[in-house]
């Protein structure tokens, strides 16, 4: 009986543990169209990996500017070489998918493209 025990005991120790499949990204799209970001208020959950879909179907090209959330967001370095300069650039009837990690906080958003300054188009990031 000891000798069974403590040949179940070794199979159990030597027996990888099976890991948890990592969770499935949440997905938010943001639209990028008459001058304004669709939603304008963007919430996540700290901590969950999100994809983050840019969708333009407008003629020109926009830019979705966030320097603080993307410094902050924990990013692969594919997703990292996406950015320029915090930002990440949409052409005209493109889509791009960056996948991020936030951390909390309240974070602004805005196009740096003269025509979408002059429009406000702007939001914000609320990760709680």
């Amino acid at each position: 009986m000891i000798k069974t025990l403590l040949t179940l005991a070794l199979i159990a120790v030597a027996i990888p543990a099976v890991a948890a499949p990592a969770p499935r990204p949440a997905t938010v799209a943001v639209r990028m169209q008459d001058r304004k970001f669709t939603p304008q208020i963007i919430r996540m959950k700290a901590g969950r990996p999100t994809r983050l879909l840019f969708i333009n179907r407008d003629r020109t090209e926009h830019d979705f500017y966030a320097p603080a959330f993307f410094g902050s967001a924990r990013m692969s370095p594919r997703d990292v070489g996406a950015l320029s300069k915090n930002r990440v650039n949409v052409r005209s009837g493109e889509t791009r998918v960056i996948t991020v990690t936030p951390r909390a906080g309240h974070y602004d958003v805005k196009s740096t493209k003269a025509l979408d300054v002059a429009s406000g188009m702007q939001g914000q990031i609320l990760v709680f």
